[in-house]
């Protein structure tokens, strides 16, 4: 799942608004007891194995699969320099539950998803990223300084034909000069 860029934030009934994290997307899958983390394009993000670990032995699953942003908290949010620059402690919020303990989730109703999602990490070290039905949140991303939101309608599946809206704050302070430093990895 991939959420598409819009210049607008979609309104209507429907639609659950959660904030747009900055950090690195990352999939948790736990299979028997061992956890690692893929991100958005498949790739091992090996890097997070020490919190995959730490964040599996937290959770009373076998088998499970979250959707979710790896983090590092400033005193204001996400500070995704310290991210990049592997300053701070990571952590993990989650948006979705994929699969648990053999079941395939993917075909419920994202608000069943995150009901769940949210009761199996109550306890445990993971973030809960919680949604507002109101598109409003926008407003605030921008007062605050945040990235952005993503829209989604409560009602669809985990799907590629889903569509997840991604508005970002054309503002936001930490995108000055972000290409530059992943051009700088790329060398």
């Amino acid at each position: 799942m991939r959420p598409v860029k819009k210049p607008a934030v979609p309104a209507g009934s429907g639609w659950l608004y959660e904030l747009k994290l900055d950090g690195f997307r990352g999939i948790l899958s736990i299979e028997n007891g061992r956890g690692s983390f893929t991100s958005k394009n498949r790739k091992p993000l090996k890097r997070f194995d020490d919190l995959a670990a730490s964040l599996t032995a937290a959770l009373p699953v076998k088998n499970a699969i979250l959707d979710g942003e790896i983090i590092v908290m400033g005193e204001d949010g996400p500070d995704f320099y310290s991210l990049m620059m592997r300053r701070g402690q990571p952590a993990y919020a989650a948006f979705d539950l994929l699969w648990l303990d053999g079941r395939d989730l993917r075909s419920q109703a994202l608000w069943r998803r995150k009901k769940t999602l949210e009761r199996l990490i109550a306890d445990s070290p993971i973030g809960f990223v919680d949604h507002v039905e109101n598109p409003a949140l926008f407003t605030l991303v921008v007062e605050k300084d945040l990235e952005g939101i993503v829209a989604k309608r409560k009602a669809d599946p985990y799907a590629p034909d889903t569509l997840w809206v991604k508005v970002k704050h054309s503002g936001y302070s930490q995108n000055e000069g972000r290409w530059k430093l992943f051009e700088r990895r790329k060398r």
